[in-house]
């Protein structure tokens, strides 16, 4: 696990009984680096960037947007929720574009791009990102789907801070929890602590 990598809140305990339900559904086995980052972050936000050559002209994307492996606060497994986005990704639209077989969707963007946690045999563990297309001069033509890492470890460490995103990140968020990677401790911070990250 990478330390010093702060994940925004709020946190939550990760849950054994949770994690084997989502295990049993999709009828595969969480990688080893995921799960361990289930147990230590729990959280729904992680405000870095990485770089994806074929998303050129635009390389650097984000996926803050964590899905949460319980329920959600009404109980079910909805919007947001791995067991819930696993469900709603067999019969969604971008079916009709990637092939879903092992495809678990872990993150997202506020554009709706989605990071995805490969689960099959061959590949079990790498990460795949699907970033749509913008119909205008200077950003990605086509939409593209792409490998972002070997596994999620290395996807963690591909992770940087884009200034433009963060400036954005902590003006939309004045107070957030904080969970920092191999720390354990959460605290709350406000817009001063930027230079946290």
């Amino acid at each position: 696990m990478v330390s010093g990598r702060l994940v925004g809140g709020p946190v939550r305990s990760f849950d054994p009984g949770e994690c084997a339900a989502l295990e049993r559904e999709i009828g595969l086995p969480l990688p080893p680096a995921y799960r361990s980052f289930l147990e230590a972050a729990g959280g729904e936000r992680l405000d870095y960037s990485v770089r994806l050559p074929a998303c050129e002209p635009e390389p650097v994307q984000g996926f803050d947007d964590l899905h949460q492996l319980d329920r959600d606060d009404a109980g079910e497994y909805g919007w947001g929720t791995l067991l819930g986005e696993y469900r709603r990704s067999r019969d969604g639209w971008l079916a009709g574009e990637v092939s879903m077989t092992g495809l678990l969707p872990i993150a997202r963007n506020g554009g709706s791009d989605i990071l995805f946690l490969d689960l099959n045999p061959a590949t079990h563990g790498e990460l795949h990102a699907f970033v749509h297309a913008i119909a205008w001069p200077g950003y990605l033509g086509s939409p593209v789907f792409t490998k972002v890492a070997d596994n999620f470890d290395a996807y963690l460490d591909k992770l940087f801070i884009d200034s433009d995103m963060a400036e954005d990140a902590w003006a939309m968020s004045p107070t957030v929890t904080l969970r920092i990677l191999g720390g354990g401790a959460s605290r709350r911070v406000g817009q001063g602590a930027a230079g946290l990250a």
